[in-house]
């Protein structure tokens, strides 16, 4: 083969190597696009879920009565557990043959005795950092049996601290902010829910057989339905939390949103949902298998819903004022 033929077949053999190479690179890229569709309708997906399953997530469950009656700590007593074992190290210390020889007994019988200083030190540091930690603990021990005899008791103010400490941050998807009315025997939570546009997506992500990812817009039925079950769950979660937290037989949840009112033409708090919820049948419920809105069913509530407009101002079943 001579040169031309030579340098032919090199160019062929090249372009054929850049041919595959692309090939690669968009089998690559294709394969990439079409995990980040899929990825992108799970994450789509699981957002849905999760904006209308708030009410499975509540706080653990307190037991007062457990709390109240929890007998004092056992007070720590001083050890001597490593004094004993240096004690023990001078008690069987035997002289070598060449301490004698070289006159290493005396500095190693020092070395014990200083053992044994350092080890009557490190009990003395050990029953101090015991007896603090026993301290601060029984301190919190007896706050808390007195915090729980107080809420057994339906203490107004002890409600409040409790409430306090259950809601102190953040609570992710409860709403712009929660307001409590508090009375002897008696809890309404206040939540202003977030804005439908602010939690509901508007569009719906679909993977078509191609692999590619297809965003269209959400029906507006299907965008107040979802919107519906958020705002129903929220009021299940601060149910929850409360009965959990509080020895209740029954507690009041409004909801109220941002709202155009059209007689004036701004924008109000309005109240959209008002349930009494009852403990006995609240316990009876599998949260974690239920519709939002379909199981306030089950309780005493207002809430004017329609599919095509929404949430509509109701009268809460309490004064919110």
């Amino acid at each position: 083969m001579g040169w031309k033929g030579t340098v032919r077949s090199v160019s062929a053999a090249m372009r054929a190597a850049e041919r595959e190479a692309e090939r690669r690179r968009k089998a690559e890229f294709k394969a990439q696009q079409i995990e980040e569709a899929g990825q992108a309708v799970d994450d789509w997906k699981q957002y849905l879920d999760d904006i209308i399953s708030v009410h499975t997530d509540k706080a653990d469950d307190i037991n007062w009565q457990s709390i109240a009656n929890a007998p004092p700590l056992v007070e720590p007593k001083p050890e001597k557990r490593h004094q004993a074992e240096a004690l023990a190290n001078i008690e069987n210390f035997q002289p070598r043959i060449f301490d004698f020889v070289f006159g290493g007994t005396s500095r190693r019988r020092e070395r014990l005795d200083a053992a044994l200083a350092d080890a009557i030190a490190a009990d003395s540091d050990e029953f101090a950092r015991k007896r603090s930690e026993y301290l601060i603990a029984e301190q919190e021990r007896e706050e808390d049996a007195h915090l729980a005899t107080r809420v057994l008791d339906g203490e107004k103010s002890a409600y409040s601290e409790v409430i306090s400490v259950l809601y102190d941050g953040e609570e992710l998807y409860l709403g712009q902010s929660i307001q409590f009315k508090i009375d002897d025997n008696s809890v309404h939570a206040m939540p202003l829910v977030s804005e439908a546009d602010d939690i509901v997506p508007t569009f719906r992500l679909k993977q078509l057989q191609s692999g590619k990812l297809s965003k269209t817009k959400m029906p507006k039925g299907e965008f107040n339905e979802l919107y519906q079950d958020y705002v129903c769950s929220v009021a299940l979660r601060l149910a929850g939390d409360i009965f959990g937290n509080l020895p209740l037989d029954e507690c009041h949840v409004t909801c109220s949103a941002t709202m155009l009112n059209t007689k004036t033409g701004h924008l109000e708090d309005a109240p959209i949902l008002s349930v009494l919820f009852v403990r006995d049948t609240f316990e009876r419920l599998n949260l974690s298998g239920l519709d939002p809105s379909d199981s306030l069913a089950n309780f005493n509530h207002e809430m004017n819903f329609r599919k095509t407009k929404g949430f509509e101002r109701i009268e809460p079943l309490k004064p919110t004022d």
